[in-house]
């Protein structure tokens, strides 16, 4: 059999055929593309930013009472109000803006502070600064109780940042004051 045009193209054309139905079949013909077109193409810039996945690193503060808890009232009925001091490091390449926190269980959403750099001031406006150190106080109330008054209570906490990333803290105890 002469090995001409004709067949040179019958052969392409097979080859070409099974390369794409292997292709479509396995996904490696699409992934092959967008690779070999991002090797052309221009990134342009989008106005967007890389959000982090983690942005803080929390340490409870070390002294006496840093997480606590204390009954209190609404109107006539009880509530726990628990309160808890961290130090918190900023190791984003943003300034970081604390959002709020959230207890696990009882489910609760609570508010979370931060100690301006120049004076004792908290404020949920206050960020802290790119590769910055603060303090931060996060508070909940909690209706109805859920530990009789004396006893400590055991959670887990998590602080949330403007990226919505969720920063937890496990089995953190506070103490009944």
């Amino acid at each position: 059999m002469p090995f001409d045009l004709q067949v040179a193209q019958v052969i392409v054309g097979l080859v070409i055929s099974l390369l794409t139905i292997l292709g479509t079949i396995f996904g490696w013909f699409g992934r092959a593309w967008r690779w070999a077109s991002l090797l052309f193409s221009q990134k342009l810039p989008v106005g967007l930013i890389d959000v982090p996945s983690k942005t803080m690193v929390l340490i409870p503060v070390s002294r006496q009472n840093a997480f606590w808890w204390h009954m209190g009232s609404m109107g006539s009925q009880p509530v726990m109000q628990i309160v808890g001091d961290l130090n918190v490091t900023n190791i984003s390449m943003y300034d970081v803006v604390v959002m709020g926190a959230k207890l696990r269980k009882p489910k609760a959403v609570g508010h979370a502070l931060v100690r301006a750099h120049d004076s004792n001031m908290y404020s949920q406006a206050h960020s802290i600064p790119r590769s910055g150190i603060s303090e931060l106080r996060f508070d909940f109330f909690v209706q109805p109780p859920v530990k009789e008054e004396g006893k400590p209570f055991k959670a887990d906490v998590a602080i949330i940042d403007q990226f919505g990333n969720e920063h937890w803290l496990k089995g953190l105890e506070f103490l009944y004051i």
